[in-house]
């Protein structure tokens, strides 16, 4: 009777230190951070972004574009408002260049043409779909920007060609082609310069695509294939 009951005691033991020393699971994930805005919220209200605006004023150059940075950050809807009229007006030079180079970087991204995908349109597979508002944005910086190449000031129109060619818009080519019997010698040079990378964008652009729609061929061709091998 002593042998079984030690070898119970023996085998319970065992279940414990294997308990013990079995590996413990890994710990769950932590959960995921909160999503984040897509556009940051106004840090002033109203009020206060009044203000701001009244800075854009400001006697001093430094004061206004510190207000102008402060109006694009915080995403106040008369931000391009006030970086197009003092585009066009500021008096002070170093200030306009600057605004020219923040709406460089506030163009987004120029899509290829989309098709309608709404019901309503189905039946016309060629209608264009109405703009986005990134897209009226991006028409109008580009469009502000064609307009500084004919500023009074040969620096600011050097600097908006300059512009233009970073954004690579190819529709503005025909009016860098004003530029071309600009009195200056550097706006004139810049226009040709901007008019040659213009050119190129454009050519690697019909040459992706033209890559991109062989692809497609290609696949096509293989699925046919593909299936008319098939049982």
């Amino acid at each position: 009777m002593k042998y079984p009951l030690m070898a119970v005691i023996l085998i319970v033991a065992a279940y414990f230190a294997w308990r013990q020393l079995k590996p413990k699971p890994p710990p769950p994930p932590p959960p995921p951070p909160p999503a984040i805005l897509l556009e940051p919220v106004p840090a002033l209200s109203a009020e206060e972004q009044a203000k701001v605006l009244k800075s854009a004023n400001d006697q001093d150059p430094q004061v206004r574009w510190e207000a102008i940075v402060f109006l694009d950050k915080t995403k106040v809807p008369a931000a391009f408002e006030v970086m197009f009229n003092k585009l066009h007006q500021d008096p002070d030079v170093e200030l306009r260049i600057k605004i020219i180079k923040l709406l460089v970087e506030r163009k987004g991204p120029t899509p290829t043409p989309r098709l309608q995908q709404n019901s309503v349109d189905s039946l016309n597979p060629g209608a264009v779909a109405a703009p986005t508002a990134q897209e009226k944005r991006n028409a109008e910086i580009t469009q502000n920007l064609v307009w500084a190449t004919k500023d009074p000031l040969p620096e600011i129109r050097v600097a908006a060609l300059q512009a233009l060619d970073t954004l690579g818009d190819y529709s503005a080519a025909s009016a860098i082609m004003d530029s071309l019997r600009d009195p200056d010698a550097q706006v004139r040079l810049q226009a040709l310069k901007t008019l040659n990378s213009l050119q190129d964008k454009k050519a690697a652009m019909i040459e992706a695509e033209r890559k991109r729609q062989e692809e497609l061929r290609r696949q096509a061709e293989q699925g046919r294939s593909g299936g008319a091998g098939a049982p």
